[in-house]
């Protein structure tokens, strides 16, 4: 029988595979300590999505930006799934959170360059003036971009560890974003063949023996 399942995927695919499986597994360690290190655990499901889409951004013929980069491979997953990852997103469970995150007007960036713009720092005035910015939708890639915000805010030191004002965002995202990286891993197994943006795979491990590596030498 010729379907997907039957051609084994790229070195570069496997490789992706492994190391988001390994991030995945991470996360489930961070999450079940007592208690749960949540900052650690949302830091290594991101890793676990980003080791999916990353580009080799060292190489010239890389363009774009980040953004970019996971929108193009979610849009693509998206359609060759019809929907899969918006489809576990609306799992009990799930969607609640997905709702959260939706509306929360502190993960949405447009609503954070209306405050700077307007130089609001009251935290009830920011609520009141960002009510008409909450997308109510599910689009995949929105809750992504307000997923990443998150992401901006603990990795770019823009939160702090154990942070209060992060603890409720992080408690609604971690779900969404494990339920997410869970069936993306799947997809891409699935549906590696028709996603060229898997190939090629940033910072591919070396391949045979060598010599240990040669301390850089300083001058006395």
């Amino acid at each position: 029988m010729g379907g997907q399942l039957d051609e084994a995927p790229s070195e570069a695919v496997q490789i992706r595979l492994h190391r988001s499986e390994s991030w995945l597994r991470k996360s489930k360690k961070a999450g079940s300590s007592t208690p749960p290190d949540l900052d650690a655990q949302f830091v290594f499901l991101w890793i676990a999505f980003n080791a999916l889409y990353g580009k080799p951004r060292y190489r010239d013929d890389v363009q774009g930006e980040e953004v970019s980069d996971f929108k193009r491979f979610l849009t693509t997953v998206e359609a060759l799934s019809r929907a899969g990852v918006a489809s576990a997103l609306r799992h009990p469970g799930v969607e609640e959170h997905v709702e959260w995150l939706l509306q929360s007007p502190f993960l949405n960036i447009e609503c954070w360059r209306q405050w700077d713009r307007s130089g609001i720092r009251d935290r009830q005035r920011r609520i009141d003036v960002a009510r008409n910015t909450y997308d109510k939708q599910h689009p995949t890639v929105s809750v992504f971009l307000q997923l990443y915000t998150l992401r901006n805010q603990i990795l770019h030191g823009a939160a702090t560890d154990g942070g209060r004002r992060t603890r409720e965002s992080l408690r609604h995202a971690i779900p969404v974003l494990d339920a997410s990286v869970r069936m993306l891993i799947g997809l891409v197994k699935t549906h590696h063949r028709k996603i060229p943006a898997l190939d090629p795979v940033p910072y591919p491990p070396s391949v045979g023996e060598a010599v240990p590596f040669n301390a850089a030498r300083f001058r006395r």
